[in-house]
This record gives structure tokens, sequence and C-alpha cells, in this order.
């Protein structure tokens, strides 16, 4: 019997051949209607995620749902709560929110998170090189499978991706398999299962490869070789290549007979290291009909393996289909890029004051998808696009950038390999990009009529259209067959199942007008004409939130923040969003998160200016900014209790209640981009005062997580339009922080310069604890550089100045500063007396943290002092504060000198384990001593 982590029984779901579920007495469960089968599958398709019932519909009818869909949805959902309930085990937990439902599976086993936990452990073990423990793993999560995933169900939408996904993650783990048991010198009982992978897959190169070593090993050299000529065969008559350079290696060396390839036992040739494979792609478009011909010209010009285009440029107007012909052509060729795929929006056409994202702004964002953590990243950006190119070089990645607005923004974010594919989206045609880089042209017009009216019926259905067909014309005519306009039509009519779609027609007719970008020669071809009928079926209020959100700094935005907007509670607008996602005026990406398309965002931008006056607009912003400066302030409240704002704003409402740093950490993963977004935003509308101390609230966000990048382009904003609005104060804030950022991407003369900069302030208006800080955090510079002679007299100097103004927790910081110093010098026993006076004075004020850092230098003095039982006391004391407020790096650096001081005393097992938790750390959040410590467990074994 199955079991719960807590010792209740727990359920079993399958979906790694047919969809069963089995009770915790063993028993299957019959879980009725094919349709109920499939609405169980999605639900586990992403275990966890909430469905909307729209999402439900789309996946269970594709695009072609009755018209009593959403009940049907809810009758599934009924029969399928009864049909899960078992004796013994708690009733299913398949929750109904605002916007679907969300099965909880508490525990339950779910065989695809089983075969996904086991593959990581494998993998993991596998980079320390405990080959067997992987081999285990690897073995364990094979078993699992019972078949083809969701086997028996339709394969489209979700589950055609997901099915693809588990299938590839299954022939990779087969041929990890391969190779460890060629290691551990299985190589007879491998030749069999081998051939028939080859013959099921002969297009997949390293299965050939692990055929040919276990042939030779198995004293069959001949075999192998005629194995080769097979492969080389195969590939010359499917696709016109030679096998891969590997495989030529191999080959060579099988002719040789080199030891390495003729031994049992020993590691299989030139197998690739284990790397991250990115699977960046959107979900594949549900509706997407036709483009038979451009899809045959992107197959062409990508997979042409004797002159591949290497990258291709999707060009057209807005709206006709670019990024769904991309991601059509992208997932269905998923198997040609065995390294993964990345996926970027380059906002190259968004609203009016919508900036494009910078190619060095992007790049930051690929480098962590290619296995780079953030403190990995160059602080230059020519050395972020080296590196870039270094990464891709080898691999064979599709790189999808959608919606660039120029060449010049897409030429740094070019691959190094000529094997990996690109499928650049733009409204312009790029003619930089063709003539320099030799990149090809798949020019997307409108679709043909035949392709409209397929769009259209399986929207409407085919009875309605087939008994309106005039009308359904008609609709095509007036829509220009632009696919966004259609499908614009097609939700509305879709929407009002009882309206004649001639009275939809007539109304088309009837409004003129035009979005300027996606005007034509033809006077029908308007696109603002449907646009404005489906906002004028809008209620006021929702009409008036529509033209609101286009004032948000970016095109996410959540339900709270359009509440802002808005001006009123969140639950009362709720029902205005849901107006604006049925009409698909918006798209409710996950629960109480929508997006606004950049066609509808400057629609909306045109109808605001038109209606609003520009107080009423000014008066919008405003109050979106104070939601986010409220929410930001709180969020840094929680993770730092000592920040507090300079001159703070008066900024009406309730911040929200995080219960605890986790939770405000969490809060800011998720609007992160909006909030650096908003700090321009507010700037380029001068909100002067709002844009600096957004920027100084997230100071300590970005610093928790390390983002460096970003806190230092949002403390530039903040130095200017302190500037501009002419407080020294703030400026000196931001020059401070932004020093901090130049820190930790070790630029440290642009540390000192900034510093400077904010002592000059800081001196000017008389701010002590200002000087303080600015004192400390040049001491922290001395240090980091190697210099802690030099960092003394900055620590002493903040000393003297927090005193003198009552700062005690500045006083603290400065006291262990200096104890710090005194113990990087040698001075251990002064040391000790600085550090107890600052930690009197942490207690005192309740500063956890800081308390932390100081039984961290108590520990560091006394083991200077050789008193090592005492040391470790002191960072067991460190460890525990560290522990208790989720300070992973401060734990992590403890963990090392506590293991230093177990070293000390011939203890060195204690010490490598400690060592070893301190590496975990280190590698999970990219710190710079990772590799120092590596080498240091490395060579102490």
């Amino acid at each position: 019997m199955v079991q719960r982590d807590g010792g209740r029984p727990a359920m079993r779901y399958h979906l790694l051949g047919p969809v069963e579920v089995w009770s915790p007495v063993e028993e299957r469960l019959a879980l009725g209607t094919p349709m109920q089968v499939r609405l169980l599958a999605v639900l586990l398709s992403q275990p966890g995620s909430a469905w909307s019932i729209d999402q439900l519909v789309d996946e269970l009818w594709q695009g072609r749902p009755p018209k009593t869909a959403a009940g049907n949805v809810k009758t599934y959902v009924w029969a399928l709560r009864r049909a899960l309930r078992s004796p013994g085990a708690p009733d299913p937990a398949i929750l109904a929110g605002a916007t679907g439902y969300r099965l909880v599976l508490d525990g339950q086993t779910v065989d695809t998170v089983a075969f996904d936990d086991l593959a990581q452990h494998g993998y993991q073990a596998l980079r320390q090189d405990r080959a067997a423990d992987a081999l285990r793993a690897f073995e364990a999560a094979l078993a699992l499978w019972r078949g083809e995933p969701f086997a028996g169900l339709p394969g489209a939408g979700v589950l055609l991706s997901v099915r693809a996904r588990l299938q590839e993650q299954r022939s990779s783990l087969l041929e990890e398999v391969a190779d460890l048991q060629l290691r551990a010198g299985r190589h007879n009982e491998l030749i069999e299962p081998l051939r028939t992978r080859v013959d099921g897959d002969p297009l997949r190169e390293r299965p050939w490869g692990q055929l040919m070593v276990a042939l030779a090993r198995a004293g069959r050299r001949a075999d192998a070789l005629a194995t080769y000529r097979r492969l080389r065969r195969v590939l010359s008559e499917e696709v016109g290549v030679e096998p891969g350079a590997d495989l030529q290696r191999l080959y060579t060396s099988i002719l040789r007979a080199d030891r390495e390839v003729s031994t049992p036992g020993a590691r299989p040739p030139h197998r690739p290291a284990t790397r991250i494979v990115p699977r960046q792609l959107p979900a594949p478009p549900t509706l997407f009909t036709g483009r038979a011909r451009e899809l045959a010209q992107l197959t062409t010009l990508l997979l042409d393996d004797t002159d591949p285009a290497g990258t291709v440029v999707v060009t057209g107007t807005g709206g006709v289909g670019k990024t769904w012909l991309a991601l059509r052509w992208a997932h269905d060729s998923l198997h040609h890029y065995p390294d993964g795929q990345l996926h970027v929006d380059l906002g190259g056409f968004g609203t009016a004051t919508q900036e494009a994202a910078p190619s060095a702004v992007v790049v930051r964002s690929l480098l962590p998808a290619l296995g780079v953590k953030p403190l990995e990243i160059p602080a230059e950006p020519a050395a972020q696009f080296a590196l870039y190119r270094s990464l891709t070089a080898e691999r064979r990645l599709l790189v999808l950038l959608d919606n660039a607005r120029d060449a010049e923004q897409v030429r740094p974010l070019l691959p190094g390999s000529s094997r990996c594919g690109v499928i650049v989206t733009s409204r312009h045609t790029l003619p930089g990009l063709v003539a320099a880089e030799g990149a090809h042209t798949v020019a997307l017009d409108l679709p043909s009529t035949p392709e409209a009216r397929q769009l259209l019926v399986r929207r409407l259905g085919a009875r309605r259209a087939a008994t309106q067909p005039a009308a359904v014309d008609e609709l095509i005519s007036r829509t220009a067959r632009l696919p966004l306009a259609l499908s614009i039509v097609a939700a509305r009519a879709a929407a009002r199942p009882t309206f004649p779609l001639q009275a939809i027609a007539d109304d088309l007719a009837a409004r003129r007008g035009g979005l300027a970008a996606l005007a034509t020669d033809d006077a029908a071809t308007d696109l603002r004409t449907v646009l404005s009928w489906s906002y004028r079926l809008l209620s006021p209020d929702t009409a008036r939130l529509f033209r609101r959100i286009s004032l948000h700094p970016t095109a996410d935005i959540g339900a709270a923040a359009a509440a802002s907007l808005a001006g009123a509670p969140p639950h009362l607008i709720r029902p205005a969003l849901d107006e604006l996602t049925r009409a698909n005026l918006l798209a409710e990406q996950s629960p109480n998160r929508f997006r606004c398309h950049d066609l509808l965002r400057a629609y909306g931008e045109e109808l605001t200016d038109a209606h609003d006056s520009p107080a009423d607009r000014g008066a919008a912003r405003q109050r979106v900014f104070d939601h986010y400066l409220r929410a930001a302030l709180a969020a840094a409240r929680r993770v730092d209790s000592s920040h507090q704002p300079t001159d703070p704003l008066p900024v009406d409402g309730s911040p929200p209640a995080f219960a605890d740093h986790r939770a405000a950490l969490a809060w800011f993963g998720i609007e992160q981009e909006v909030l650096l977004a908003a700090v321009e935003d507010a700037a380029t509308h001068r909100f002067d005062a709002h844009a600096g101390q957004l920027a100084q609230a997230l100071t300590p966000l970005l610093s928790r997580m390390s983002l460096w990048h970003d806190l230092s382009t949002v403390q530039t904003v903040a130095v200017a339009v302190a500037r501009r609005r002419g407080e020294p104060r703030a400026e000196a804030v931001a020059h401070r922080d932004l020093a901090l950022a130049h820190l930790q991407l070790r630029r440290y003369d642009a540390a000192r310069r900034h510093l400077r900069s904010a002592m000059a302030r800081y001196d000017t208006i008389g701010d002590r604890p200002g000087q303080a800080s600015t004192h400390l955090h040049l001491a922290w510079v001395y240090d980091t550089e190697g210099n802690p002679r030099d960092a003394l007299p900055h620590a002493e100097a903040a000393l003297a100045l927090s005193g003198g103004s009552d700062d005690r927790r500045g006083a603290a910081a400065a006291l262990n500063a200096i104890g710090w110093g005194h113990a990087r010098l040698g001075e251990h026993g002064r040391a000790i007396t600085y550090c107890e006076q600052a930690l009197a004075l942490y207690e005192e004020i309740e500063d956890r943290v800081g308390c932390a850092h100081t039984w961290d230098s108590l520990g560091f003095a006394h083991q200077g002092l050789g008193a090592h039982p005492t040391a470790a006391a002191c960072y067991q004391r460190a460890l525990a504060l560290y522990s208790d407020a989720q300070d992973q790096c401060g734990r992590a650096e403890t963990l090392v000198r506590l293991g230093d001081t177990h070293r000390a005393v011939g203890d060195h097992d204690s010490s490598t384990d400690l060592w070893r938790q301190a590496l975990e750390i280190f590698d999970r959040v990219g710190h710079p001593q990772a590799g120092e410590l590596s080498e240091r467990l490395a060579t102490s074994r």
C-alpha cells in the first residue's frame, strides 16, 4: 500500500501509459467517459496549476466546443470527484476558484512527477560521478513507463506538448543508462536493445555510437564498423549528411582498436557533458490553421543540411500571425533541436511609450537558461555577448526572437554556431540582417480566403457557419482576413450564440476607423473598426478600466494593480476583468495575472488620450505607482527591517500583509519585471519622487536575490531623478546603492567614485548617519579588494559618526566592521572587544541578522587565537540566526569558517561535510566562492 509522508494512504495517478488512478488498497478506479479521462489528464499534465473554464474548453474540444461546453466541464468535474473517491483516502481536491479548477494532490503520487524527480536525482549523481547511484535512479525512472504517455487520448494541445517532452526525456535517459551500462561492462546485453533503438529512431546518433562501442567490446569489431557504414548510408539517404564528428572519431578509434573503445568497463568515448536543456517555447497555438506554404518554407530554409539558412526573418503586418506561425513550426520541429529552445519577446512593437528590450538586457535573461548563474554573468555587455556565443557554439538550439524592432536589436543575439536555427519575427523586413548576416525572409501575407473561413468555422462551429454562408463571407471580407481581427470577431460571435452573423457583419460595415500601424490600401481592412466594436459592447466601468490598463508600465498586470488604476478595491473590478477576458481584450495568463496584447494597448492609449483628461490619466498613473511603492516598501521591510525611505511619500491605501520575508520575496519574483519597468516609467512621466523611492525600496530585494545588474539600472535612474529634483539626500542614497551594485560586480573604481559622490552630498547637508553608512560601504570595498588595512579607518570613521548621531544600528555595524578589520589584521583580542560591543547593541535593538554577522566575526577572531571550541560555538550561534532569517549566503560563509575550525583540530570528516554543505548553497546562488571551495574540497581528499 502506498503511503503519504505522514503514513496516511495515498492515491496513485498514472500518466506514463494509459491514464489510470489506483486507490490506496490497490484498486483501479473507473474514471468514467473518455472526456472525463481527458479532463483528468489535462489537470494532471501540470500538477497544481489552475485551469480556467475557457482553457479547459479549448483543451477538451480543440476549438470546436458545443454550446454547452462550459456546463459540460462542470459536469465532468462533478463526475470526476465522485469517480476519484476511495474508501480510506481523503476526498479528491478538485478546487473551484474564481477562474477555474485546480487539482490539489497533497502528497499523492503522480508517475510523471516521480519520473522527473528520479531523473534529476540521477543527473545529480552523474555530476558527482556516482555512477551506480545514477544508474539506479535512471532505471527506476524508466521502470515507471507502461507505454506512450496519455495512451489512447488524442494528441493535441497541452497533452501533445507534455507527451513530446516526456518522450524526449525518456530517450535521453535510455542513452544515459546505456552509457552507464557500458561503463559497468554490460556490453553484451546491450547489443540487441540498442539495435532496436536505432531501428526505431535511425536519425538519433548517440545510440548508434553506443551500439558500435558495445559490439567492439564484445569482440565484434567488424560488426561495429559495419554499423557505422549503415548509419552513414541512412543519414545520406534520409537527410543528405555525414555522421557527426564524435561518431567519425569513434569509427577511427575502432579501426585503430584503441584501448578506450575495446576495454570493457571503460567510460564510453566522447560522451557529451550533462548540461541544461532549455525548453522556453510558449504553448503551441491551439487554433492555428493553414499556412502550409510558409511552414514548408521554414522547413526548407532551416533544416536543409546542405546549406541551412541559420536565421530566418518572419515578417508581416501586426496581427497577421507571425508568432503563431513561428510557434507552430517550432513545436513541430522540436526533435531537430535536441539541445533545447530559447524564446524571448523583444518588445519591438509595443505601446507608444514602451521601449524595445535592449539586447544587453535580453542576453542577461538568456544566459541563466544556458546554465549561467547570476553571479557568474560578466559585468560588461561585450563579455556577456561573447559568453552567449560561446555557450551556443557547440549546441543545436532553436532560438525564437519574437517581435524585433530592428537588425541592431537582433544581431548581438545570434548564436555562435550555424548548427543553431534562429527565427526572428518582426513587422519590419530587417534588410540590414538580410544583407549583413545572410538571413532569409519569409513574408507572411494575409491568409487565403479558405484559410480564413477555416479559422472562423473552427470557432463558430460548422453548423452555424453553414446556415449563414453569406454572413461568413462578409465577415472575412470586412476583417480583411487579418488573423487577429478574425479571432476577435469569432470570439465575439461565439460568446453571443443567438446573434445572427449578419448583424455582426452589418455592425462592422457601419463602423469606420483603423489603427495607423495596421492600415492597408483596402478601406475594409481597418482593425480599429473591429476593436472599437468590441470596446463599444463593454459596460462603462469596464471600458474605463480597459483604457486605464493601457497606462500600466508593462503588458503584464496583476488584479491589484488593475484595481489601483481603476481607483477601486480589487473585488469590485473582478467582474470587469472577467468581461475584458471574455471579450479577448485581456488574456488571463494565470490566476489574477493578465496580459494585454500590444495592439490592444496601443488602441487603449488612443482611447484614453481621446476620452480621459490629462488630470485623470495623471491620477491613474499616480495610483498605480502608489500601489507598487506601498507593496515594495512592505516587502523591503520584511527582507530588511532597518529599511527606511528618505522623505517618504504620503501614499494612500494599505500595503499587502506579507507573512514573512519569504512571502515578500515570492511576491517580488512575480512582480520583478513590472517593478523595474515602473521605475523607468515613473521617471519618464515625471513622477520623480515615486521613481526614486521605488528604486530605494528595490535595493534590499534586488540585493537579497543577487540581481546586481538590475540594481545598477534602477539606481542610475534614481540618481538622475534625484538630481533633477534637487534632492541631495535622495541623490546620496542612490549613489550609495549604485556603488553597492558596482562593488558586487567587482567594479571597484566605479564603486569608489559613486561613494565619493554620496559622501559629498551627505557632507553638504550634514547627514551623519548617511556619512557613516558611506564610510561602511568604503570599508567593504577595500576589504573585498583585499586591503583590510585601508578599510579599517573607514569603519572607525563610521563609528565616530554613528555615536554622535545616536544611530545604534549604525554604531553596531561600525563596531562589527572594526572588529572584523582587526581580526583580518591578526589583532584578535582587540577584534573580540569591538565585536562584543556590537553584539550587545544588536541584541538591544533585536537585529537578528546583525547578531548573526557579529557572531560570525567573533568566531573568526577566536579561531585566530586558537580557541577552536569557542570559535565553533560562535559559528553555531551565527548559523542558527542565519537559518532563522533564511540568509543562505551568510549561512554558507559561516559553514566554511566552521569547517576551517574543525580542520584545524584534525576533524577532517566534519570539516569536509561542512564545506560540502556550504558548496551546495554557493552553487545554488552562483556565489564566487563556489569555485574556490570546490578546489579546496578536491585537494583535501
